[in-house]
């Protein structure tokens, strides 16, 4: 696979350093080498360097190993059309944010001013953001999950980044059909909590602050790795329950998904430890109660009120940590419209969410004033 993807973008860097006017090629040498830029947790993209520009390559993550999009990033006199997907000159000015995630990794990178649009922009919960969507400077595009990309066309921003389930959508061939480069940040499909936080790279490379995001991965890596350490030492590992029900049916997460991989590093234990699924995993609440009753912890109810919990199904009272009030959400921090920052800054900050958890799990680990971020106790 390595080998295709060299040829592929030894063809890409011949085809893109051809001009209309050679004298502006700075960098027309076949024979021109990529720097394979550090990619250590996330799986879902790679990064190209040379002197003078980048490629991105995307993968898609449904049908792997095949390449969902590429992107080229140019910061000199040359750009022309290219093989790749995208050719994106920078500087950019105006980025439309279709995904809360980004929001919170341009806000890290110091480039918050440049977010000119946003779905579902009630729920922004950065501050500065927010206030700014208030003012009307901020474009509100409508929903996250019904894109009007008619409004999109006519705010016309110079990247578009988004999300995607399974496969692109229509409204996406309309952006591309229109001259618009439409980038996909797919973090929430990396299983570990660094390999989603590592996709500052991919946002950064669009702003030429890789070096920046490097020194602000590395920071959360290491708080990461430090918790980590401190509560392996523990020997006593509580119970959790992940999720809850819908229509009778439970969803909880999966054995090899973000949320089980940060309760084992907080230092707890997950039934579903063995099941091999990223995501969640439908259960009956039968099989939750006869498995799962019994359990320390439950955390990411369905709703922020024990008496709500009730009103949807009664047998939430066979379930001891709703009986002890032992019950966690992750909605300490929200914004006046129900937006829940753990979906906004919480995947760029692993190592927060990972305290919180231990905070729970092992509090005497931690300074006995330590607040929790993210995570609630259910009232």
């Amino acid at each position: 696979m390595k080998d295709v993807v060299i040829l592929f973008l030894s063809g890409v860097m011949m085809f893109c350093c051809t001009t209309k006017n050679s004298s502006e090629a700075k960098f027309d040498k076949p024979d021109e080498e990529f720097r394979e830029y550090e990619i250590k947790y996330a799986k879902g993209f790679t990064i190209q360097t040379t002197e003078n520009y980048k490629i991105i390559t995307v993968f898609n993550p449904w049908d792997p190993p095949d390449t969902l999009s590429t992107y080229c990033i140019f910061d000199t006199n040359c750009f022309q059309e290219t093989g790749c997907d995208f050719p994106v000159k920078l500087p950019l000015d105006r980025i439309a944010c279709l995904a809360s995630t980004n929001i919170a990794m341009i806000n890290l990178l110091g480039e918050s001013s440049k977010i000119s649009a946003c779905s579902d922009a009630k729920l922004i919960c950065d501050s500065a953001l927010y206030q700014s969507y208030l003012e009307g400077s901020v474009v509100d595009l409508g929903s996250t999950h019904l894109i009007n990309a008619e409004m999109i066309i006519d705010h016309s921003p110079d990247l578009v980044l988004k999300y995607i389930y399974g496969a692109k959508e229509a409204a996406d061939e309309k952006l591309i059909e229109a001259g618009l480069s439409v980038a996909y940040n797919l973090e929430f499909m990396e299983s570990h909590p660094l390999g989603r936080a590592e996709w500052i790279k991919f946002v950064a490379a669009f702003f030429n602050k890789d070096e920046l995001a490097d020194s602000i991965f590395s920071n959360i890596e290491n708080e990461y790795i430090k918790l980590v350490d401190l509560s392996s030492m523990q020997k006593n590992r509580p119970t959790v329950l992940d999720g809850s029900s819908y229509k009778g049916v439970w969803y909880t997460a999966g054995g090899n998904s973000y949320s089980a991989k940060l309760y084992a590093d907080a230092g707890a234990e997950y039934y579903w430890r063995s099941d091999s699924n990223k995501g969640s995993i439908p259960v009956s609440f039968e099989t939750i109660i006869d498995k799962q009753s019994d359990a320390d912890y439950w955390f990411g109810p369905s709703t922020g009120t024990r008496e709500d919990l009730l009103k949807i199904d009664k047998r939430y009272i066979k379930l001891k940590p709703f009986r002890e009030g032992s019950v966690y959400f992750f909605g300490k921090k929200v914004n006046p419209h129900g937006g829940l920052d753990y979906f906004e800054s919480g995947v760029t900050r692993p190592d927060i969410i990972l305290k919180d958890l231990i905070w729970v799990f092992h509090p005497e680990l931690l300074d006995s004033n330590y607040d929790p971020v993210y995570l609630e106790k259910m009232k």
